[in-house]
């Protein structure tokens, strides 16, 4: 064989020194080569004849090339420097063996077996000085071996070698294991090696920003899940990245991934510092803009590649899979505080806030989880696969269903179990989609739907800090409200960090389709009867698998038993995006019709009904939603895809049911809601239906529910729009009569300090005038806007629907209440409320006098109003009309102040009528009195369960608001109560014969007043001078 080798006839033996030479650029040949730069192995050469490497002499040379100190020494030719011979003389030994190993990935030519072959064994040799290297570092003094594996990837000149560089470090670890007695064994020593190049990682990702980070940080990383066939890297990543066990949300955020997801326009501390928008109060519209975009790219880039990265985990299957979708879901029950009230409605400093991950991270991990749902939403549309009783499964059964979430068991669903012995369904097995699915939501539900919450308070106090720097500036100047502007300064780069974080394009766009497919999801499951989906067996899952159509109202049987399983946090999400994309008109929200579509539909279904959403709270919260799909006021004047919505939409005209359902449960839960927190909850259901009532088919439903209302009005269950009137009146009553008390407290007030009376007094009851004062001036404001719509909205039903607010029921109650109200503001005591500011307060009586007018107006045509109107003893007198004729007349009431007139004259006469009545009808016996008003029963009806008899308007009136019989509090309904006719005819008997003789007597007293007049009338004229 030595005589082969030396023969330079052998074409093999030069093959196979040529192709070891380029790879390792070593050679056993003193003299130089043309165009070649190697490195002169001499004691290897010296016992090698003929100066050619071959596998076996190759052993020996690269082992005595890794130990060499200084290379150069042995550089030939070495009088000439090239762009190689830094690699040439490459001193760290893993560097130059990575050189070797890429060198030797030069694809050999086909048909070339010798090449071929020699290249397995040349890679194999690599990579076993590779494995030496790392286990024996002793044996390179001076040298750092983890850090040079990290040098790979600092000096990398070139994304194209990744590959390469992956399969080098994956490799090199699959031979350590080789080499290795045990796979314990193995672990232990790569956890030595890749331990400080992990903290070495951690620092730098430590020091990054947003557009900073050091590029070697991602492609090092990437390598740890680059091999599908060794998921060892892995694992020592994964178990180096997981916080221990029963850790604080904030150490997920702390871990390497969680640095790398905490890489944000937001800072990644929950203090700061901001590191964005410093001059955004000096800076102008575009500059802004431009930056915002400039940040936006950078965010979808990072986003983009924490993606692949976290995937690339997934893709690798069995326990690599299982354990990042457990630091998922570990992450994200340590951060549960994040949403809980007092840590949302609190300032950052808040305990619960310090121990939880920051916006920055909670933002990314949902964005990082949405790019992985994508295949959930359309076309793809795989959300139809996801199993709504994931949530049911209890934790001792999690490990062997697939389940990674913590707690799921214990959120608050859409129904809850009606006793601790009901069970919830379970499937046998959970698929990833589903996890996914959940997960996301969860992720929002901590990240997006708290940021929101935040966002909106910064905005409040943005503005609130805008109007104090102004009122400073003007009464003092500049220098003076120096000190507010650095507040206004630093509050304004808070807030514009905040606001683009949320508004990131890519991300918003993928919410609104995540959001469009969790609707059609909750759609598909609600809509069906409650067999299909109840029976399905546990082996298959309760997944809805396919789209069916829709028809409202709903006429399945039943509704199914998956809504116990399925979280409110997931209806909360989609109404908070909805909210948060109308205050920035989202262009994704507003052209996106079949989200749209599906949200809409989604929310029909829902809203309305108590036997699919339990909590009234979470329903009228789907109304906040509804209200912020309406178009903006910009839009009105021309085409907009939401109008389409309200007027084309298959079932549009289950809005105003549906609305009346909620508005009416907010009252009728029987649980304790604070007055403030059900009118927040109508505002935006009284904004839909002023909406609405512009659009005539609309309009024609309002009237539809009235006749119902009508026809059934008696029946068990008190029609919806009954009720809902009820509540109206109620509403307008507490508001209005709330902001008139505020606002006399108000004027006292503020002429006790205009009178100086509060300069006399001790400093801190100073300051407690002044926040009452501002606390006062708040709830005035809060009632009187309140009140104005509740106003608009009883001023356009009566303009339609009459008859409802005519009945004997209503009618009392309607007159009372606008009697009231115009006596107030109209009549001897209006200077009450005179308060300075008025708009502070939104306090605008003029405006309230003329709805309150119209109302008068709309119902003019009604006795039983008009009569009601006069039967008013606590507001009404004929001077009431005149008062509000003489505001009119200064505010510009135009053709309604003749209206008044004519209205306030018709009230005179049929109270004229009335007083005839009731003289006829003086003094009747107790048992015709009706036990509650204590007035004459027209048409007397017996309780069933106390036994009493009452006036049917009475009890009618009474039921509205308490379904129970007010004497003994047995629960009752108006189909209950019977009439009393026998004494039904005695009061009717009594009646006629009281009022014959009342007319009969007044017919007696008026004959002689009919003679006199005849009398003078008939007498000849007086023609004495006087008259001539």
């Amino acid at each position: 064989m030595d005589e082969k080798m030396d023969s330079p006839r052998n074409p093999l033996a030069l093959k196979t020194n040529a192709q070891i030479e380029k790879v390792f650029l070593i050679t056993l040949n003193k003299n130089p080569q043309k165009n070649k730069q190697l490195v002169f192995m001499e004691d290897v050469a010296q016992g090698v004849e003929g100066g050619l490497l071959d596998l076996e002499i190759l052993e020996q040379a690269l082992f005595e090339r890794t130990l060499l100190f200084n290379p150069a020494e042995y550089l030939l030719p070495n009088n000439i420097t090239t762009p190689e011979t830094a690699q040439v003389t490459e001193t760290k030994v893993l560097l130059y063996l990575y050189g070797c190993f890429a060198r030797n990935e030069t694809p050999i030519e086909n048909g070339d077996s010798v090449g071929v072959d020699n290249q397995r064994k040349m890679k194999a040799l690599i990579l076993r000085n590779a494995c030496t290297s790392l286990k024996q570092p002793e044996l390179y003094e001076g040298q750092n071996l983890p850090n040079q594996l990290l040098d790979i990837f600092k000096q990398a000149e070139s994304e194209d070698q990744q590959p390469i560089r992956a399969r080098f470090i994956s490799e090199t670890v699959r031979e350590i294991f080789a080499d290795s007695e045990s796979e314990e064994e193995g672990y232990v020593v790569i956890r030595t090696i890749f331990g400080p190049m992990l903290v070495d990682v951690l620092k730098a990702l430590r020091t990054a920003t947003l557009i900073s980070m050091e590029r070697w940080v991602m492609p090092f990383l990437q390598v740890f899940a680059s091999d599908k066939t060794n998921p060892r890297l892995a694992h020592i990543f994964l178990d180096y990245t997981t916080p221990p066990a029963g850790s604080e949300g904030i150490k997920y955020s702390e871990s390497l991934l969680g640095q790398l997801l905490s890489l944000s326009i937001m800072p990644r501390n929950h203090n700061g510092p901001y590191e964005y928008y410093e001059t955004s109060v000096i800076s102008n519209r575009t500059i802004i803009d431009n930056f915002s975009s400039n940040l936006w790219d950078y965010t979808k880039v990072h986003l983009e590649m924490m993606h692949g990265f976290v995937k690339s985990f997934l893709l690798l299957g069995g326990d690599v899979r299982a354990k990042i979708l457990d630091w998922f879901g570990k992450c994200l029950h340590a951060n549960v505080p994040r949403g809980q009230i007092w840590n949302t409605h609190h300032g950052m400093g808040m305990f619960g806030n310090q121990t939880t991950a920051p916006d920055s991270f909670s933002i990314n991990l949902a964005g990082v989880l949405l790019r992985l749902c994508q295949p959930l939403l359309k076309p793809q549309l795989k959300v139809l696969i996801v199993d709504p009783t994931y949530c049911a499964v209890r934790e001792a059964d999690k490990q062997a269903k697939g389940v990674h979430m913590i707690d799921t068991e214990k959120e608050t669903c859409l129904l809850p179990l009606e006793n601790d012995q009901e069970t919830r369904l379970e499937a046998d097995k959970y698929n990833f989609v589903t996890e996914c699915f959940f997960m996301t939501h969860k992720a929002i539900d901590l990240g997006y739907r708290v940021c929101i919450e935040k966002f909106f308070r910064a905005n409040r106090e943005l503005h609130r800090l805008q109007t104090m720097y102004q009122e400073a500036y003007v009464q003092n100047g500049a220098d003076a409200a120096s000190d507010l502007m650095q507040m206004l300064t630093s509050h304004m780069q808070q807030f514009l960090c905040l606001q683009n974080v949320l508004l990131e394009p890519v991300t918003d766009e993928l919410l609104l389709q995540f959001y469009e497919a969790s609707a059609i999801w909750l759609t598909q499951l609600s809509a069906r009867d409650a067999r299909r989906i109840d029976e399905l067996n546990s082996a298959t899952g309760f997944a809805p698998q396919t789209v069916e159509d829709v028809q409202l109202p709903l006429t399945s049987d039943g509704v199914s038993r998956v809504l116990k399983c399925i979280p409110e946090y997931i209806m909360e999400n989609i109404v908070g995006y909805l909210q948060f994309s109308r205050h920035f008109e989202s262009q994704q929200l507003r052209v996106h019709v079949e989200a749209q579509n599906a949200i809409f539909t989604m929310i029909l279904i829902f809203m309305g009904s108590s036997e699919r959403i339990r909590n009234p709270h979470l329903r009228a919260r789907m109304a906040e939603g509804l209200e912020s799909l309406l178009p903006k006021e910009t839009d009105r004047g021309g085409f907009s895809f939401s109008a389409a919505l309200f007027t084309n939409h298959p079932h549009r005209l289950e809005i105003i049911p549906n609305l009346l359902r909620v508005f009416v449960s907010i009252e009728m839960t029987g649980q304790s809601v604070q007055f403030e927190q059900k009118f927040n909850y109508r505002r935006p259901m009284y904004a839909i239906m002023d909406y609405l009532w512009k659009i005539d088919e609309q309009r024609e439903r309002f009237r539809e529910l009235e006749r119902l209302a009508i026809v059934n009005i008696e029946a068990e269950d008190p029609p919806i729009f009954l009720r809902f009137i009820n509540l109206l009146i109620n509403d307008a009553i507490f508001l209005l009569d709330e902001s008139l008390s505020n606002l006399q407290q108000i004027r006292q007030m503020q002429g006790a300090q205009d009178a100086g009376e509060w300069e006399q007094l001790p400093q801190n009851e100073r300051q407690q005038n002044v926040a009452n004062l501002r606390h006062l001036g708040m709830l005035a404001r809060f009632d009187n806007i309140l009140g104005r719509d509740t106003i608009n909205i009883l001023q356009l039903l009566t303009s339609e629907t009459k008859s409802i607010f005519c009945h004997s029921s209503m009618v009392d109650r309607v007159a009372a209440m606008l009697n009231y109200f115009l006596l107030n503001l109209t009549g001897p005591k209006k200077g009450n409320f005179k308060v300075k500011d008025k708009g502070e307060f939104e306090f605008d009586p003029a405006k309230t006098v003329l709805e309150i007018c119209r109302i008068y107006e709309n119902l003019k045509e009604c006795d039983a109003f008009c009569l009601a109107v006069s039967q008013d003893g606590r507001s009404y007198s004929p001077q009431l009309f005149e008062y509000a004729e003489q505001v009119l007349t200064r505010i510009g009431g135009g053709q309604l102040i003749g209206e008044i007139r004519e209205f306030s004259q018709k009230v005179q006469r049929i109270e004229q009528q009335q007083k005839i009545d009731e003289e006829a009808l003086i003094d009747p016996p107790d048992e015709f009195l009706d036990p509650i008003m204590s007035s004459l029963m027209m048409d007397p009806v017996i309780l069933p369960s106390s036994r009493i008899t009452v006036d049917r308007s009475t009890i009618a009136r009474h039921l509205l608001s308490d379904q129970s019989d007010p004497f003994n509090r047995s629960p009752l309904t108006m189909d209950q109560v019977k009439r009393n006719d026998q004494l039904k005819a005695e009061i009717d008997a009594w009646v006629t014969e009281k009022r014959a003789a009342h007319a009969a007597k007044i017919a007696e007293s008026a004959e002689p007043a009919a003679s006199t007049t005849t009398t003078c009338t008939d007498a000849p004229i007086d023609e004495s001078p006087s008259d001539q």
